[in-house]
């Protein structure tokens, strides 16, 4: 059965490779620099804090704050490119959708979409997803820094 859908409709394979590049850094790299970046911090202010096991009342490293705050700033750069990639590709395939659709609209009847229209809809479904979650790291980095902006450095928690 020869496809009716004509070669502007499919996805080539270079926008589907680009397509899971944009996706994982919003599923993969942005939770991924907000681990590293907690991780980081929890470690300097941990090693830096407690002189074996005797909590110091001033930092150990005179520099504990540009470490914290350079690793912040890395990882919110990070992030934010990456969620901004993933989004991206959610708008690009969007985009995609709409042209397809009213490409379909002119001359064909109301039938099933096409296989490359269903392919389209689920990796805009995965390109969704990736920029929410993207987008919900690049939140949750804000708040870490927040945090390390607002509480003393080797204070104890009450």
């Amino acid at each position: 059965m020869p496809s009716s859908v004509s070669k502007d409709e499919r996805l080539t394979h270079a926008e589907k490779r680009r397509f899971w590049i944009f996706a994982g850094a919003g599923f993969f790299i942005s939770p991924g620099a907000w681990l590293l970046q907690v991780i980081v911090s929890e470690t300097v202010s941990a090693q830096t804090c407690d002189a074996t096991t005797t909590p110091l009342r001033s930092p150990g490293v005179s520099h504990i704050h540009a470490w914290l705050y350079g690793t912040s700033a890395v990882a919110l750069l990070i992030s934010v490119v990456c969620a901004g990639l993933a989004t991206y590709g959610f708008v690009s395939l969007h985009a995609r959708q709409k042209r397809n659709k009213e490409r379909g609209e002119v001359g064909e009847s109301k039938e099933q979409p096409p296989r490359e229209q269903e392919e389209i809809n689920r990796k805009r479904f995965v390109a969704l997803c990736s920029s929410l979650i993207g987008c919900g790291f690049v939140v949750g980095l804000v708040f870490t820094i927040l945090a390390e902006v607002f509480l003393v450095s080797c204070s104890q928690w009450h």
